[in-house]
Order: C-alpha cells, then structure tokens, then sequence
C-alpha cells in the first residue's frame, strides 16, 4: 500500500518552479546593469551569465524532483533521496544567508521561505 501524495511536497516543488522564474527575471535584470555590460565577453562575465541561467535549470529539476517524491513520499525513506534533500535544504539556506549578508533582502527572504517549506516538507514526522 503507498503512501498519499503529499500537498506539502507539492507545494515545495511549486515553490521551486516560482524561484526558478524569479530567478531568471533577475538575472535578466542584473545582466542588463551597465557594470556587469562593462566586463562583457571577459571570463567572469561568461561563468556569471550561464552560471547565474544554470541556477534557474537546477530550481526546475529541483521541483520535479519534489513532485515525483510527492507522488511516493515514501521514497524519502531512501538514504539517497533524503541526502539530496539534505543537500538542496543546505543549499537554500546557505543561499539566502549570503543573499542576508550582502544587502539582497528579497531574494535572502523567498529563498529562505523556500528552504522552511521544503525542510517541512521533508523532514517532517
């Protein structure tokens, strides 16, 4: 017998296809300042620009891995599976925690939130 979907998974994959379209909102904003048209064609330039694009690709997988575990929360119940939710949780913390430190409150504040919801989602009893 499985286990019901999880509404709480869900809506952390949701969450993740929202970051993923700020995300790319705001590269699109943050490329477009003079001071990063500047370094045009330099190195960090070319490693920020697909950098900042494969972060919106990560959030997208990110969600359709927490939609497939809310298909089978059960699945959490693998080591694996719950060392990539372990992972991802980190990495959203540490995220919005260097957001926090370097004066980027909103993105420090969804990314945050992001994190809370997926740790619920994910660890909860």
């Amino acid at each position: 017998m499985s286990a019901p979907p999880s509404k709480s998974l869900q809506a952390s994959a949701l969450s993740f296809v929202l970051l993923s379209i700020g995300h790319t909102i705001g590269g699109k904003e943050w490329t477009a300042e003079k001071s990063f048209k500047a370094i045009a064609n330099s190195r960090p330039w070319a490693c920020g620009t697909v950098g900042w694009y494969q972060g919106s690709a990560f959030f997208v997988v990110t969600s359709l891995l927490h939609y497939q575990w809310s298909l089978n929360p059960t699945a959490l119940n693998d080591p694996i599976n719950k060392t990539m939710a372990s992972i991802i949780n980190i990495l959203l913390w540490a995220s919005s925690a260097w957001y926090a430190k370097h004066g980027v409150k909103e993105n420090a504040l969804v990314v945050g939130l992001s994190a809370a919801l997926q740790a619920y989602a994910v660890f909860k009893a």
